[in-house]
């Protein structure tokens, strides 16, 4: 009988394993699902003081209510079939007044070159962005996730001369474990700065936080090409296109979370600021399922933006982490009662 409950049990294991709801893959218990909340969130006098802040505001809608983005193609996704695709944009140049840029005599190659406090974008051992090689991630199932509370927001948007950057006001953050960032601003990169084994994506979307000690910890979202993406094309109809142009439209409301994927799993590694002065300690979470938007929206953005990418850097002695355990984790000795 002991045998049998014993068989029975192995059985009933390996129909999990190879079912849908065991795959390579799972979303951290510790990821929560992006909350909408209506209230101000920010204590700023209880973080001074160095006391948690009690925050018992409930989600007044769900966020997640769009149809889901169709799971990533194969495919080498491009910005366009020119010998050009990379180069400056036509629209975006940098000023004199500017310390550095993207290309030329103040690009990335030469940054170090430019003041004494850019020397880290040379010496620096833990620089951004990296090539996310998945074969080389270690999965993990103790790795901490992270709670996001953003509170929908009016469209500040603003053409910095080097991206497109949107900032929000205080009151919408994450939780990694214990430790609270608030969300400063998001930014957008055209191709992306991170590889994913090997390749440029069409565009780069970064979610900038910090924290009470002025730590960084940084959420990317890639873009590959695909579907229109209607959350991108609310701010696609009102683009600066000069740089230094700062535009707020009262009639339209933002939530960066409704860019996440639907899969949240993620990869996690410590590097730095992608931009000069290039400093490092930064958390890095780089969602590994890309979201689709269509060529024009791509287009679009990168006529504004033109190449603004820093290369890729060397990983070094880092280890990069992922949210997920592989299937081969759970692959142990399992007692049946």
């Amino acid at each position: 009988m002991r045998f049998f409950k014993r068989s029975v049990g192995i059985i009933l294991m390996a129909g999990l394993l190879a079912g849908e709801g065991f795959a390579n893959e799972q979303t951290p218990r510790s990821v929560g699902e992006p909350k909408v909340v209506v209230k101000p969130l920010l204590d700023l006098g209880a973080e001074l003081k160095g006391k948690a802040t009690s925050i018992t505001s409930k989600p007044e809608v769900p966020l997640d209510v769009r149809p889901d983005f169709k799971q990533p193609r194969v495919q080498v996704p491009v910005l366009e079939d020119k010998p050009d695709a990379f180069k400056p944009s036509s629209v975006i140049k940098p000023s004199r007044k500017l310390p550095w840029s993207y290309f030329g005599a103040t690009g990335p190659q030469n940054w170090t070159k430019l003041s004494p406090e850019y020397s880290l974008c040379g010496s620096g051992k833990n620089q951004s962005p990296i090539n996310l090689v998945y074969s080389k991630a270690v999965g993990t199932t103790g790795l901490k996730g992270f709670d996001v509370h953003y509170r929908e927001a009016v469209l500040r948007i603003v053409n910095t001369g080097r991206t497109i950057k949107v900032n929000y006001p205080a009151g919408s953050y994450i939780n990694i474990g214990k430790q609270r960032f608030d969300l400063l601003h998001y930014r957008f990169h055209t191709p992306s700065e991170h590889q994913i084994n090997g390749v440029n994506f069409p565009m780069e979307m970064q979610l900038v936080h910090r924290d009470s000690n002025g730590n960084i910890a940084v959420i990317v979202v890639i873009f590959q090409e695909g579907a229109e993406n209607e959350f991108l094309e609310e701010m696609m109809m009102v683009l600066p296109a000069r740089a230094n142009q700062q535009r707020t439209h009262t009639n339209i409301k933002v939530n960066p979370a409704r860019f996440f994927p639907r899969n949240k799993v993620f990869l996690k590694y410590n590097g730095s600021l992608t931009t000069p002065p290039c400093s490092e300690g930064v958390y890095w979470m780089v969602f590994k399922h890309p979201v689709e938007a269509s060529y024009a929206q791509l287009q679009q953005m990168k006529s504004i933006m033109g190449a603004n990418a820093r290369p890729v850097q060397e990983i070094n002695a880092r280890t990069l982490l992922k949210s997920y355990a592989d299937r081969e984790t759970y692959r142990g000795t399992f007692e049946f009662f």
